[in-house]
């Protein structure tokens, strides 16, 4: 099984641990690298609230520095956010925290460049793949990064309790495990899967997921999700009520999709379209991002996309009878 994360992963073997989700492999991660009092860390409002509350517990325990970047987006600028990264980059600065997938609106960040940036300085890099992996056609090592944990319950379509997280081989020895272990200064990545009791049957069906996943090919599924964001987007982006929290642009997003309708809620708008469709959908309401979060999947299919844009279409309506 490892064999086969790896060889989709584009990695070595070695350097798999198999988790559960993606925060307790970013959580392996946050709490394992060895920090000093004053040391910073860059990241933003914008990541995933579990990755941000660990590295909040590690600087109220361990008097580190968090430095806070405000992504204002979308952004369909590589240089403008690398930038944004690099200016919060100073002496003290030891590790760079990158959401490869934002998963409130599916802004798609230019991993390899920023991290590029932080390799010429000496910072290690941590990067959250859990929307990125088996949805983007990418390899772990074409993002120069040192850590990157992910969920394979997501795009890959894996039971849940399922996930890895990476560790660059030469930095396994010096990263600690979060969950205790007799080798903690050991150099073998198993030393991050003592778990404890263990969901060994949905750890299995990870190999017929990457089964399906191959089936359909990266590329193939890649493009599947694009033409069904770009299927449904078009249908609604002459909608004057409407307002995309996300870019078109397929260079900078891909399946997620979040908008907001001028005149209801974020979360009126997700108990429309459920009450009406029972179409799932969620609610976003985190730092300076509020709308309703759209993701359709490979099995989505267009007539179902159909009932959505129609939902689009009496909210609009809805909206305009109360003016």
């Amino acid at each position: 099984m490892r064999q086969r994360i790896s060889d989709v992963a584009g990695c070595l073997p070695e350097e798999i641990a198999i988790h559960r989700n993606t925060t307790e492999a970013l959580a392996s991660i946050v709490f394992g690298i060895e920090l000093q009092p004053g040391d910073e860390v860059v990241l933003t409002h914008q990541d995933y609230p579990n990755m941000v509350h660990a590295w909040k517990q590690r600087e109220l325990r361990q008097k580190i520095k968090l430095v806070w970047l405000n992504l204002d987006l979308p952004i369909d600028d590589d240089d403008a956010i690398t930038k944004t990264f690099t200016q919060a980059f100073t002496s003290k600065t030891k590790v760079v925290h990158i959401t490869h997938v934002m998963n409130w609106t599916g802004q798609i960040l230019p991993v390899r460049k920023i991290a590029d940036e932080a390799k010429k300085r000496g910072i290690q890099v941590v990067v959250d793949g859990a929307h990125s992996f088996a949805q983007l056609d990418f390899r772990i090592d074409e993002l120069n990064c040192d850590y990157f944990g992910t969920s394979l319950h997501k795009w890959m379509g894996a039971p849940f309790g399922t996930g890895f997280m990476y560790v660059r081989k030469e930095k396994i020895s010096t990263l600690f495990s979060l969950m205790p272990n007799d080798k903690p200064n050991g150099d073998d990545i198993r030393k991050f899967e003592a778990l404890g009791t263990r969901n060994f049957a949905a750890e299995q069906a990870i190999m017929t997921a990457i089964d399906f996943h191959e089936a359909i090919g990266i590329k193939r599924k890649q493009a599947r999700l694009l033409y069904l964001k770009n299927y449904w987007t078009q249908k609604v982006k002459h909608l004057p009520q409407l307002k995309f929290n996300t870019t078109l642009n397929d260079k900078y997003s891909n399946a997620i999709t979040n908008v907001i309708m001028d005149g209801m809620t974020a979360q009126e708008m997700e108990a429309f379209l459920y009450d009406k469709y029972k179409i799932h959908t969620s609610s976003v309401n985190w730092a300076n991002i509020h709308g309703l979060r759209i993701t359709p999947s490979v099995y989505t299919s267009l007539n179902e996309l159909d009932k959505l844009v129609h939902g689009f279409e009496l909210m609009a309506e809805k909206i305009n009878v109360k003016k």
